[in-house]
């Protein structure tokens, strides 16, 4: 027994770990926010700041003192308020899923299937809830506590059961009726037996030890547990209605689990929807008590729900561990974005992920928010606070002479004086008589929660409405009894005292309170009518709704009017629980009248542009007066690839305060002043400020009073991914350019645009053309079927080479094409073909040259004066044993030293100038040529690409299973990468894997490791960053496998 408990405190001690680094560590202090951002809050515009989606529809106006202008305009004047409804619930339902045919029309209101032409809210909600939604709330909001048995094996994640779906069910059935969550979800049944009967079985065991018991023997003979239908995809489907809801947001904490919903119409609303749990149970960190919260901006006001089972137990002092439950909750709860922008924390249900996926960013601060840094903020569960009643030991010392202390003297006992008045403690009886005779202002003064909250120790700010229901916990499961009594509660309604249906026996019904009340599973349990009369608890409101807003703590209409804000607000209008008797807690509901905030964004617009001219006037004699010279550049109509293009320009401010300038991107023509639109202001725009082959240094900048400065724009033309040469060399519009001119060529004709702040935006002009080149074009374009010629006429190539210096070329016939000429696509581009009939000449006898292929780039490189790339430390010499490693780091070090790089690649491109030029003009490869500078060219001709030859889907599949033979390789080739880029492998490989022949060895000095290597560098995408340390060795493993000559049996095409 000692070694089983020991296994399970280890086991226990990890998940605390897990949870501890998956809780800790996300909530920044506010001292290290950027901008020094409150902890109160994301910043209203009322409390001195503009809150984070102002300021990232402000973000493109030009000029801080607009801004500033327009943070001082009231918030009243640019918004408006949406008035919506909220409903939230609570329940803990004891671990069990809910039955075939239930109705959750007293807790939640009528559902789609019920309501008809009445409300959807119960009658006890009142008639302020009943006006406000007569069709239901705009969202609905439900928490669940112990939706799975709090035992060892759910704790412990031995169990992987279905409630959630089962739940979610259950609330799409009542919400948009049964056909719909038919649709969606299956029906609700038992669970066919297999697999979750075995993990049912293994987790009550584990259970059974836990609590010191032997396991159940109908859990020893096979006994298996329920299971509930899968849940739905994602939403979608013109037919349905805008009336029904939509699952935003699921999260599941062990037993706490929170699922919101939001009408369909209102879908356009919502955005930035994430969700985050905190763990406070044993040892502050495991899930079988905490916290689960969602967020979500509804048109621009954030809402956060709450759902949270705190520290159960009555004793004295229990409250202050709840208290602390809150504070922690409180701290620790943290809302992070993902690097997409979505939550960093994954929802439970794949559809509720996949329409929050869908309804954009929400703009959140950049640092992690807590709950209460948020607009609206409901807080729902089971918070598991008692009434404050005397010990029995006491109540029976202040009656000595009373020796009947059963259930009928608790229903005959008068209330205590002194608990009327607040002044004392109630004892058991005194609170049972209360509840019976509906004088339940006299338990509110000795609620834990109302006391606690009263002197301030929790829940500071936060509101409850008045509790008008009696209290929810603990009833014996079943019946409308509290348990200690023998009689039904006054207060159950003739409806829930109806008898139970079949499938609600009182077998079905057992469950397991946790902590304070956790009943056995073992055979020793008790099972009927009293199987739990032995745990005799006070009846209390553990069921509550509590709710926060910005707007203030105490009156929030007068903090909303009077102080020019426009804050978000919430108000209570009904506050209510239902009768299910499906647990021992009776659940809980609310309904919010909210007033959220909307911004006008034409509004906005307007005022941004009385910002402006007010701030002109006010700063006519007090802004920088800049001027730019020359504002026409000329690049020539012979820009290279590779070949820099120097421009300057000089800035002079003559005027009396400092300039501010940096490059804008043009004018969005879709213009307005919506979302999704630049307008005159640039609201949400994302477009690069200069063309992407056009660099500025500095790129902004402060020019002070009278001073000048130089700024240098640079014309570079390149290939690879990301390069500006694929979409230059498409564009032939140019070719009138001067009245003359080809189709061989791209212009770079533009106007960039150069705001200086508080002043008038400068135009510089730029012109020029790019004669494009074979090196980066997109190889659809190169296998064009029926292409012919160079992508340049050779006159045009030989007046570049002596623009560029390169002297005359030697222009020879290009061999003639394998396919192509009929209209059919070639092969391989004909450039290529030329460079490997090149190498294969005369029996190969460039490959023969030492170091052919491996060193040839790198040699080029250096003639063109490029800095040699990194290279690794050499290794010491392993042992016969190390061969595989030394083989990894052999091609590592050959990929290191290729000048795969952007400026290696530029100084590539001048080195073999005199080789390319032939071939753009249609010819053929000189016969001067050197071996290094073919092989250098073919390598370059790969890096240059617009994508990868070797796709990244291949890439990513190799790092992560790497081929083990050429077979493999080949099938994961022909899988991952597209039909062009493997005719071209194909035509590739026989020349390299020649490289390689012994008798091509025993000259060239090369190794199928150092080869691979260098391959990896021009025909692999980068690798990831964060990539596993053996991804790169397996991708070039890829190589090694192309390489090897069995691989000549293998088809890639």
């Amino acid at each position: 027994m000692k070694k089983l408990f020991g296994q399970v405190a280890r086991k226990a001690v990890a998940l605390a770990d897990d949870i501890a680094s998956y809780n800790d560590g996300r909530h920044v202090p506010a001292k290290a926010r950027p901008g020094g951002a409150p902890k109160g809050g994301d910043g209203g515009a009322g409390d001195g700041g503009l809150d984070p989606v102002l300021e990232h529809l402000l973000r493109n106006v030009r000029s801080r003192h607009v801004r500033q202008h327009f943070a001082r305009t009231p918030a009243t004047e640019y918004t408006r308020h949406r008035n919506l409804t909220i409903q939230v619930a609570t329940y803990n339902v004891g671990g069990k899923k809910p039955h075939p045919g239930i109705r959750l029309d007293d807790w939640l209101g009528p559902g789609a299937a019920g309501a008809g032409a009445g409300a959807r809210v119960p009658p006890q909600a009142g008639p302020a809830a009943a006006a406000a939604a007569p069709g239901g709330a705009d969202v609905v909001a439900v928490g669940f506590q112990e939706l799975v048995p709090l035992n060892a094996g759910s704790v412990m994640g031995v169990l992987a059961n279905d409630n959630v779906d089962a739940w979610d069910r259950c609330l799409a059935a009542h919400l948009n009726g049964e056909e719909w969550a038919a649709q969606r979800y299956g029906t609700l049944g038992p669970a066919a037996p297999g697999t979750a009967a075995a993990a049912a079985a293994a987790a009550a065991m584990l259970d059974a030890k836990w609590q010191g018991g032997p396991p159940p023997r109908s859990q020893l003979e096979g006994g298996g547990g329920g299971g509930g239908a899968g849940g739905g995809g994602a939403e979608g489907g013109s037919g349905v209605e805008d009336s029904t809801y939509v699952q935003v947001a699921s999260k599941q904490l062990v037993g706490v689990y929170l699922s919101v919903w939001v009408r369909r119409s209102l879908l356009s609303a919502v955005h930035g929807v994430q969700v985050t749990t905190v763990a406070t149970g044993f040892g502050g960190y495991l899930g079988n008590k905490g916290a689960v919260a969602a967020r979500l901006r509804l048109f621009d006001s954030s809402l956060v729900f709450v759902a949270a089972h705190l520290t159960a137990g009555e004793a004295e002092g229990d409250e202050l561990k709840r208290n602390a439950d809150v504070a922690d909750i409180l701290r620790r709860a943290a809302f992070a974005s993902g690097l997409d922008g979505g939550g960093a924390v994954p929802m439970t249900a794949s559809a509720a992920a996949a329409v929050s996926a869908s309804l954009g960013p929400g703009h959140w601060p950049a640092w992690p928010c807590g709950i209460t840094d948020h607009d609206l903020a409901i807080w729902v569960g089971d918070l598991n606070y008692r009434l404050a009643v005397a010990p029995a030991a006491a109540a029976a010392a202040a009656q000595p002479g009373s020796s009947n202390s059963g259930a009928g003297a608790a229903a005959a006992a008068p209330v205590a004086p002194k608990a009327a008045g607040g002044g004392g403690l109630l004892t058991d009886a005194d609170a049972r008589a209360a509840i019976r005779s509906g004088k339940l202002d006299a338990l509110i003064n000795v609620d834990q929660l109302h006391r606690e909250r009263t002197a301030g120790r929790v829940f500071k700010g936060w509101h409850e409405g008045r509790i008008t229901f009696a209290p929810t916990y603990k009833y014996k499961v079943g019946t409308n009894t509290y348990n200690g009594d023998d009689a039904p509660s006054a207060s159950a309604s003739s409806a829930a005292l109806a008898p139970q249906p079949a499938s609600q026996s009182q077998a079905d019904l057992a469950v397991a309170e946790d902590a304070d009340s956790a009943s056995v599973t073992g055979p020793s349990a008790v099972v009927g009518p009293d199987a739990e009369s032995h745990k005799r608890r006070t009846p209390a409101w553990c069921d509550r709704v509590l709710w926060w807003t910005r707007a203030g703590a105490h009156d929030q209409a007068a903090a909303a009017g009077s102080s020019g804000t426009a804050a978000a607000t919430l108000k209570q209008l009904g506050y209510w629980r239902g009768e299910l008797a499906f647990s021992d807690h009776r659940p809980v509901s609310s309904l919010f009248s909210a007033q959220v905030v909307s911004y006008d964004r034409p509004k906005i617009e307007s005022l941004l542009e009385a910002a402006l001219r007010a701030v002109d006037l006010m700063q006519q004699s007090m802004r920088p007066k800049v001027t730019v010279e020359p504002v026409v550049l000329e690049a020539g109509d012979w820009v290279a690839p590779g070949r820099h293009v120097r421009l300057r320009v000089t800035l002079s401010n003559t005027g009396p305060v400092e300039a501010i300038w940096h490059f804008i991107p043009p004018p969005n023509a879709g213009g307005g002043g919506g979302k999704g639109g630049g307008g005159k202001f640039g609201l949400d725009d994302e477009t690069p400020p200069l063309p992407p082959w056009l660099t500025a240094t500095p790129a902004e900048g402060v020019l002070a009073a009278g001073a000048t400065c130089e700024l240098d724009l640079s014309v570079l033309v390149a290939g690879g991914p990301g390069g500006a040469a694929a979409a230059l060399s498409a564009d032939v519009a140019g070719s009138g350019r001067g009245g003359g001119g080809s189709s061989a060529g791209g212009s770079l004709d533009c106007i960039v645009i150069l705001r200086i702040e508080d002043s008038g935006d400068k135009f510089i002009s730029i012109g020029g053309r790019y004669r494009r080149s074979f090196l980066g074009m997109p190889l659809a374009a190169l296998l064009a079927p029926g292409r012919a010629g160079g992508v340049l006429p050779a006159a045009e190539a030989e007046q570049l080479a002596a623009g560029l210096g390169v002297g005359p070329l030697a222009l020879t016939p290009a061999p003639a094409p394998e396919a192509g000429s009929e209209g059919e696509a070639a092969a391989v581009p004909r450039e290529v073909a030329a460079l490997l009939a090149a190498l294969a000449a005369d029996g190969g006898a460039a490959l023969r040259t030492p170091g052919i292929l491996v060193d040839s780039a790198p040699e080029a490189a250096a003639r063109a004066g490029a800095a040699p790339e990194s290279e690794p430390a050499a290794a010491t010499a392993p042992a016969a044993a190390e061969a595989a490693e030394a083989d990894a780091g052999v091609e590592a070090a050959a990929a290191a030293q290729q000048p795969a790089s952007r400026a290696g690649q530029c100084a590539l491109l001048r080195a073999l100038e005199a080789v390319r030029l032939p071939l753009d003009g249609g010819c053929g490869v000189p016969p001067s040529a050197a071996p290094h500078d073919v092989a250098a060219l073919l390598l370059l001709w790969c890096g240059q690409l617009p994508q990868p030859l070797i796709s990244t889907a291949a890439a990513d599949a190799a790092a992560a299973a790497p081929p083990v033979s050429p077979g493999d390789a080949a099938a994961l080739l022909r899988r991952h990468c597209d039909a062009a880029s493997r005719g071209v492998l194909a035509a590739l490989l026989p020349v390299l894997r020649s490289a390689l022949a012994p008798a091509a060895v025993a000259a060239n000095g090369l190794s199928a490791a150092r080869l691979a290597g260098a391959l990896s560098a021009w025909w692999l995408p980068p690798l990831a960053a964060g990539a596993s340390p053996d991804a790169g060795a397996n991708r070039r493993r890829l190589l090694r496998m192309l390489l090897e000559p069995a691989a000549a049996g293998e088809s890639l095409v």
